[in-house]
């Protein structure tokens, strides 16, 4: 059987899943129509390959050759990264196993399957109305909830960042101390988001909550501030109540 490729397209984010991986793995990917003998040709971010490294002892990224490394049975594979254009702006992506019976995941937006390579995501809960907003818009701009959920999210850190120094996180205070005081929603609505460069931060902002508390364990986390940026833009731009 020969290597095929469609005309490559825009690239999108899938999900999917291979048979080496442990039962009930999806993982995170970027695809942009590429098929190698009928099976989809993946591309994955940094973190997305992070997460595959916690299911696979035999991929490993080492940090100073900046690639994934697979070593299996004296097969020796390189990954490096490749600049790709997604949603018009660039990124490295790696094409990890771009030889491998990769398949999409079908059960991927079921919630009920429990193992989603951990690191990867975070979840999220989120007001079944605020779900419902995030929804509308993804359809109207052909992408998954998940994936809107996280543009949504890192367009709020740019916009707070834009024109400030770089230690200037006076434009997330109100966020936080929103974040800080609000009830945790433990029967909303899930949405797993990927983490990317916006959650740096997010660390940054949580660090400063902490070092403004003496340094005291915060009840502030990823996941609550994720979700009152998510929650407040609903209220603010969506009119949601």
């Amino acid at each position: 059987m020969s290597n095929s490729s469609n005309t490559p397209r825009a690239y999108r984010r899938i999900f999917v899943t291979g048979n080496w991986l442990p039962d009930n793995t999806a993982v995170g990917a970027y695809w942009n129509g590429t098929m190698w003998n009928g099976f989809p040709v993946p591309m994955f971010t940094r973190e997305d390959g992070d997460g595959l490294c916690a299911v696979m002892p035999n991929l490993v990224y080492v940090e100073r050759r900046q690639a994934f490394l697979f070593d299996e049975d004296q097969q020796v594979e390189w990954y490096r990264p490749s600049i790709a254009v997604v949603d018009g702006k660039e990124q490295h992506l790696y094409a990890i196993g771009d030889s491998w019976c990769w398949q999409f995941a079908d059960y991927a937006d079921d919630p009920n399957v429990p193992k989603w390579l951990t690191g990867s995501y975070l979840q999220l809960h989120l007001r079944p109305s605020v779900r419902a907003w995030i929804q509308e818009l993804a359809r109207a701009n052909g992408q998954s909830v998940e994936h809107h959920a996280e543009f949504l999210l890192a367009c709020f850190c740019e916009e707070r960042r834009d024109g400030r120094p770089k230690f200037d996180l006076s434009g997330f205070e109100a966020t936080a101390s929103r974040a800080q005081h609000a009830t945790p929603i433990s029967v909303g609505d899930a949405v797993r988001v990927r983490r990317g460069p916006w959650l740096k931060i997010v660390d940054a902002v949580l660090s400063l909550v902490a070092a403004e508390d003496g340094g005291e364990p915060s009840r502030l986390s990823r996941e609550m501030f994720a979700e009152t940026v998510l929650d407040g833009l609903a209220r603010e731009l969506g009119g949601v109540a």
